[in-house]
């Protein structure tokens, strides 16, 4: 069994899953609001967390200029324009639920390490998995429920919860690859790849 790594504070990643709690909005807002949505999200990681000085307190020691707290919401930016507003919404629920999930059972349960990762575990990668499925569906659920009940929306159809996992599970194997500046947009971009090919292929 691997120790676990020096425990990552709970505020981040609760932040981090509570701003998944917005997905579903992307069900009764419009594409051109949900864009608008979604710069504000920018917005606020750029401009507003700094000047409020929760940027600093958020912040990992030795955390580039160009790290989580600014890739998240542009990655969240990234998927209202790629994907249609369910699977925007699951994978959204992948990047929130599953990687805020994994900081925080990674640093705080003894388990062994992945395949000889330096950081990651398997129950880490395994809450990534499990969480991001769940959240994924739920989110995306909410959203294409929240479009049929309004009606003038069209979110496209919500993801099986195997989908869900399919990419949850994509997303946390491309989080283990250190691809640079930070593992948001790359996990984010495979969730939604995930979730394109399966709607391709159906």
């Amino acid at each position: 069994m691997s120790p676990p790594a020096d425990r990552e504070p709970l505020a981040r990643p609760l932040l981090h899953m509570a701003t998944g709690l917005l997905a579903p909005t992307l069900g009764v807002l419009a594409p051109p609001w949900n864009v608008v949505g979604a710069g504000l999200g920018v917005l606020a990681g750029w401009v507003l967390l700094p000047l409020l000085g929760i940027d600093a307190r958020l912040r990992r020691p030795g955390e580039p200029f160009l790290g989580g707290l600014r890739t998240y919401p542009l990655a969240v930016l990234g998927l209202v324009l790629w994907l249609p507003p369910c699977e925007a919404a699951a994978a959204w629920g992948v990047l929130a639920f599953g990687d805020g999930a994994a900081a925080i059972v990674g640093s705080r349960l003894s388990a062994p390490s992945l395949c000889g990762h330096p950081k990651a575990t398997w129950a880490g990668s395994g809450a990534y998995v499990v969480l991001g499925g769940l959240g994924a569906f739920g989110v995306s659920a909410a959203a294409g429920a929240l479009a049929h009940a309004t009606g003038w929306v069209d979110a496209g159809a919500a993801p099986s919860l195997g989908v869900c996992f399919a990419a949850a599970a994509g997303a946390a194997i491309l989080d283990l690859v250190p691809l640079p500046p930070d593992d948001n947009v790359p996990a984010a971009a495979a969730a939604g790849g995930v979730l394109t090919a399966f709607r391709m292929l159906t």
